[in-house]
This record gives C-alpha cells, sequence and structure tokens, in this order.
C-alpha cells in the first residue's frame, strides 16, 4: 500500500494498482493486485486467488441489516481457508463525499457484531493479505505501508452500494 516512486517493475513482482475516482463530488475507490510472471508460483496464485475470493464474500454477504462484523467475519474465513496472513491495521471503509469516511472494515471480526448496515450506504471492501504474518509497517511517508517479514501481500477492493437484497458493485474493476 503505497504511493508510487521510480521503482521499475521487474518479472516476479507483484504490483498493486489502487485508484480513488472523484465524480459530481463523489467518491469510489478499486483496487486489483497483479503478478508481473508468465510461471506459474502457487503461494502466490494462493495469495492471489485467495483474496479475491476474500472480496466476492465479503461482498455477498452485504444486504440491508446484516451486522457490518457478518462481512469482515466472511473475509476473515476466507483468509484463513487460504492461509494468509490478515493484515489488521488496514481495511475497508465508507465512500462518499470523502475517499475514506466512516465505518473502518477490518478483514476480520465476529458475525452479528458492529453497525447495522442500511440500504444506501456505500463501501469500499478491500481484503488485504499476505503470504506471511500480515504485520505491517509505515515508511514514513504517511501513506506506504510494506510487511514487517517482507512476505508478498495482495489487495483487491471494489465500491459497492448497500441494496435492500443485496449489493451493487458501482466500480467492477476486479469482476466487471
Amino acid at each position: 500500500h503505497g504511493i508510487p516512486d521510480e521503482r521499475r517493475f521487474k518479472k516476479g513482482d507483484v504490483i498493486k494498482v489502487d485508484i480513488g475516482v472523484r465524480y459530481k463530488g463523489y467518491f469510489s475507490d478499486a483496487a486489483k493486485t497483479y503478478y508481473l510472471n508468465d510461471n506459474i508460483n502457487l503461494d502466490v496464485n494462493r495469495l492471489l486467488n485467495g483474496t479475491k475470493l476474500a472480496l466476492l464474500n465479503g461482498m455477498e454477504a452485504i444486504r440491508e441489516g446484516i451486522k457490518l462484523g457478518d462481512v469482515s467475519n466472511a473475509i476473515e474465513k476466507t483468509a484463513k481457508m487460504f492461509n494468509l496472513g490478515i493484515i489488521k491495521l488496514l481495511g475497508g471503509h465508507g465512500v462518499g463525499i470523502f475517499l475514506h469516511e466512516d465505518p473502518f472494515i477490518p478483514n476480520f471480526g465476529e458475525p452479528g457484531v458492529g453497525p447495522v448496515l442500511k440500504e444506501g450506504y456505500v463501501l469500499a471492501i478491500e481484503p488485504m493479505f499476505s503470504l506471511g504474518t500480515g504485520e505491517v509497517r509505515e515508511k514514513g511517508d504517511g501513506w506506504t505501508y510494506v510487511t514487517r517479514d517482507g512476505s508478498l501481500a495482495a489487495h483487491f477492493e471494489e465500491t459497492v452500494l448497500v441494496t435492500k437484497y443485496g449489493y451493487e458493485n458501482l466500480t467492477k474493476v476486479v469482476y466487471g
């Protein structure tokens, strides 16, 4: 999670593109992670597929009347299924007039706890996992985070609208 710099990408890198767009006074937020290699790496495949599936499972949990912990728990269960480290310091968030609004949406949690989702809420669901412990450190620029253990990490994100019976994906970057 960081700010672009002068580094050149090389084969074998895992890179994330995270874009927030402001249109007519409202924000959306989406991200996708890429593996820059022609060869299959089973661990990177597990990381990318597990993180993408966690995003889908988190979105599928959404509907009016559920608790936010239900979304977080769906994401956490997927991380555990793929044996991935959950980055607990960062997570999803509300989106609207500002890029980052309440509520904070952790990528782990207990079902049945937290605020109740209401029709019309706009949320950025964004699982972030690593092949290591999931612990991160901030690099000092106020925005860039890296894994403490140097392990690879992935992040996928979509902006969704809570509806009465589910959700509407407003960005459709990952699954569009």
